[in-house]
C-alpha cells in the first residue's frame, strides 16, 4: 500500500464535544425552511447567498458574519440573507483545497483540526441567527457540517458526479446544483433528476463507520447558473431556456444565479453587472429566478498565496470578491428595487427589448435612438439570442445590425431572418464614429480589440499605426472594452460612449476609414408595426431555376416603378447550390405598386416571405 491511513474522530463524537443547542437547531431549522418557502413560491423575497470564495481566517470571518447580521435584518423584509461559509474547494490540478483540508495553509494538511475548526465557526455563526450555505464536496466530510447547514451546493466539477447526487438526495436542506464548467445546463437538470429519488448507496454513517444509506430523495433540489468559459448565461433568453430544460423533466423552475465565475467572466467587479439583469427579470415578473450568489469579501480582490507569509485576512486567497463596501451598496439598492416591486405586485408596464450588449454598443445606441426610455433594455450574448429571446416572448422586441456602408451586409443577420417567423418592426442607422480607447498611451499598446466590422472599418488607420499589433475580433465592441480595461497593455476600437462607461482613454477619435459610414439597424417583434404609413418593406425570394432567372424576378419592380435599396444573396444548404435572395423596397406594403409587384413576382418564385413592412427612423 502507498498510502498512509490515519483515523480522526467520528462525526457523532465531534457532535457530542461540539453539541447544538435548542436555540441553535431552530435557527438552523428555520432558515432551511425559509428557504424551502421561498421554493415553493410561498414567500417571494430573493435569496442573497453571499459571502467569500472561501474561508481562510477565523476572525476575519466571524467579523463578516457580524456585519451580515446587521445587514440580513435591515432587508428581511424583501431579501434572504445566506452567509457563504465555503471550506472545500476544488482543484482543477493542484492548489490550495481549503481551509478543512490544510487550516494552517502551510502544507501541514492537517484534517481533524480543519474539520473541528470548521465545525467551531459555524457554531459561533449560526449562534449568531445566520443562515448558512456551503458546498459540500467531500461526502466523507459533509456528514461533519451537515447539521448546521442551511443551504448547500453541488459544484460545476461535481454535478455528474453518482456520488454527489445521492448525497444530495439524504440532506435534510435545500441543495443547487450548478451547470457544468463548459455550460452544460443537461447534466445539472439530470442531477435534479436523480437527487429528487430514493437512493441506497455506501457512505460515511455518523459514528465514523462504513454504511448502506436509504435516502428519501430531496424534493428541493434546484438549479444554479454560474456562466462557463465561453461566457454568461443569465441573460433572459438562457434563464427561458433553462426552465424549458426543467420544465420538461417535470422539475420546479427553481434558478439561482451565481453572479461570478463564467457571469463576471472572473472579475469580481462585473458581479454587479449579472445581479442588476435578474432583479430586472424579477421586476419584469420572472417569478423561476429565486436567487443570486455574490463572492464577497471583507476588501476586495484577492492575493496570492506565497509559502511563509501571512495572508490578509480579508481579501480572498481564492476567486477575487467584491469588498463589503460595494456588497452593502448593492444588497441595499436590490432590496429598495425589491420593495417597489413588492408594493406594485404587478408586471413592469414598459416593454422589454434585447440587443446585442452589453450596454454601449452601437446595437444599444441604436434601440435607444428609437425608443428611448420607454422599454427595458436587456443585454444579450449575440445576434442569435437577440432572436430568440423575441421569438420566445422573453422579450418585446429586439435590435441587431443588419449592414454597414462599408463592410457590407451582416450574412448571420441575413441568414436569421430567413429562419424566423419575426417580422422587421422599424429601421434606423447611425452614423458609427470610432474611437481608440486604451489607459496606456499609444506606443505601450500591444493588443487591441474590437468586434470584426469596427476592425474592417478602420483598417487603414490600423495598417497605418499598428502595423505589427495583434488585433483580436470579440462578439461586441463593449467585450472589447471589458477586455482593455482589465488587460494591460492593451485598447479597444469603439465608440465614444464606451470609454466612460468602462473607465477608459480617449486616444484618438474619428479614427474609421469613411467617415460617411453608417450601420443600419432592425428593430425586430412579433407583429408588425401599427404605424399606418410604412416607408420600407423587405422580402427574401427562392427564384425558380431557370436561365435569367434573377433578372426575370427584379423586372416586376422596374415595370411598376419602385426603387430598390438592397439586393443581397445567401447560399440554402441543400446541396442543390441554391440562393435565397434578399430585397429592401423603398415603399411599405399598402403601396398599390408594390402589392402588384409582389404578385407579379410570387408567380416567378419557389418560395416568397415577406420579412415586414415598417417605418425607418431618421
Amino acid at each position: 500500500m502507498k498510502c498512509k491511513e490515519e483515523k480522526m474522530m467520528s462525526p457523532e463524537s465531534l457532535t457530542a464535544t461540539m453539541n447544538v443547542s435548542a436555540e441553535v437547531l431552530a435557527s438552523v431549522l428555520r432558515h432551511r425552511q425559509e428557504i424551502r418557502d421561498i421554493l415553493d413560491h410561498k414567500d417571494h423575497r430573493l435569496i442573497v447567498i453571499v459571502g467569500p470564495c472561501s474561508i481562510h481566517n477565523v476572525p476575519a470571518a466571524l467579523q463578516y458574519a457580524n456585519r451580515i447580521t446587521s445587514l440580513a435584518q435591515q432587508v428581511s423584509g424583501n431579501i434572504k440573507v445566506v452567509m457563504r461559509c465555503y471550506f472545500e474547494k476544488p482543484r482543477t490540478t493542484l492548489g490550495w483545497k481549503g481551509f478543512l483540508y490544510d487550516p494552517a495553509m502551510d502544507g501541514s494538511n492537517d484534517i481533524a483540526s480543519g474539520i473541528r475548526q470548521a465545525r467551531k465557526l459555524l457554531l459561533d455563526i449560526v449562534s449568531m441567527d445566520v443562515a448558512i450555505a456551503t458546498e459540500l464536496l467531500d461526502p466523507s466530510a459533509a456528514v461533519y457540517l451537515e447539521d448546521l447547514i442551511s443551504w448547500s451546493s453541488i459544484g460545476a466539477r461535481t454535478t455528474e458526479s453518482p456520488m454527489h447526487r445521492q448525497m444530495a438526495s439524504s440532506l435534510d436542506m435545500p441543495v443547487g446544483f450548478k451547470n457544468s464548467t463548459d455550460g452544460n445546463l443537461q447534466i445539472a437538470v439530470d442531477a435534479i433528476c436523480a437527487a429528487n429519488s430514493p437512493h441506497s448507496y455506501i457512505g460515511t454513517l455518523h459514528d465514523g463507520s462504513c454504511g448502506v444509506i436509504r435516502s428519501k430523495g430531496n424534493p428541493y433540489c434546484h438549479l444554479v447558473l454560474r456562466g462557463s468559459a465561453s461566457g454568461e448565461n443569465y441573460y433572459p433568453v438562457c434563464v427561458a431556456d433553462a426552465v424549458k430544460k426543467l420544465t420538461g423533466r417535470n422539475l420546479p423552475a427553481n434558478i439561482i444565479v451565481d453572479c461570478s465565475h463564467g457571469n463576471s467572466r472572473r472579475a469580481p467587479e462585473r458581479q454587479h453587472i449579472a445581479l442588476e439583469s435578474v432583479l430586472k427579470q424579477k421586476k419584469a415578473g420572472n417569478e423561476n429566478l429565486v436567487g443570486v450568489m455574490l463572492e464577497s469579501n471583507l476588501l476586495p480582490g484577492k492575493q496570492n498565496l506565497v509559502m511563509g507569509a501571512i495572508p490578509d485576512p480579508g481579501i480572498s486567497v481564492t476567486d477575487g470578491c467584491i469588498g463589503w463596501e460595494e456588497t452593502e451598496k448593492l444588497i441595499l439598492a436590490a432590496n429598495d428595487l425589491l420593495q417597489n416591486h413588492n408594493l406594485t405586485a404587478m408586471r413592469s408596464s414598459l416593454p422589454q427589448m434585447a440587443y446585442l450588449g452589453p450596454a454601449g454598443t452601437f446595437t444599444h445606441i441604436a434601440a435607444q435612438k428609437i425608443f428611448h426610455d420607454n422599454v427595458e433594455y436587456l443585454p444579450m450574448a449575440g445576434i442569435a439570442a437577440v432572436f430568440k429571446a423575441v421569438e420566445s416572448g422573453t422579450c418585446d422586441y429586439g435590435c441587431v445590425p443588419v449592414s454597414n456602408s462599408s463592410e457590407g451586409v451582416i450574412n448571420g443577420t441575413l441568414d436569421l431572418l430567413a429562419a424566423t417567423s419575426l417580422k422587421i418592426y422599424a429601421e434606423t442607422s447611425i452614423a458609427v464614429q470610432h474611437c481608440l480607447l486604451a489607459n496606456v498611451a499609444k506606443e505601450k499598446i500591444r493588443v487591441i480589440y474590437s468586434h470584426a466590422q469596427s476592425l474592417g472599418q478602420c483598417r487603414a488607420y490600423l495598417e497605418a499605426n499598428f502595423p505589427d499589433i495583434e488585433t483580436i475580433a470579440v462578439a461586441s465592441n463593449a467585450r472589447a472594452a471589458e477586455l482593455a480595461m482589465n488587460t494591460l497593455d492593451s485598447a479597444v476600437i469603439g465608440g465614444e460612449s464606451l470609454a466612460e462607461q468602462y473607465h477608459l482613454n480617449i486616444l484618438e477619435r474619428s479614427i474609421e476609414d469613411d467617415k460617411e459610414n453608417s450601420t443600419r439597424f432592425l428593430i425586430l417583434s412579433k407583429s408588425e408595426n401599427p404605424m399606418l404609413v410604412h416607408s420600407k418593406c423587405s422580402i427574401w425570394f427562392v427564384a425558380i431555376e431557370r436561365f435569367g432567372a434573377l433578372h426575370d424576378c427584379l423586372a416586376p419592380f422596374k415595370n411598376a416603378g419602385v426603387s430598390l435599396s438592397m439586393i443581397e444573396s445567401r447560399p440554402i444548404r441543400n446541396g442543390k447550390s441554391q440562393y435565397r435572395f434578399f430585397i429592401d423596397i423603398d415603399e411599405g406594403l399598402e403601396s398599390p405598386r408594390v402589392h402588384s409587384a409582389l404578385e407579379e413576382l410570387r408567380n416567378l418564385t419557389q418560395e416568397l416571405h415577406v420579412l415586414g413592412s415598417f417605418p425607418v427612423y431618421p
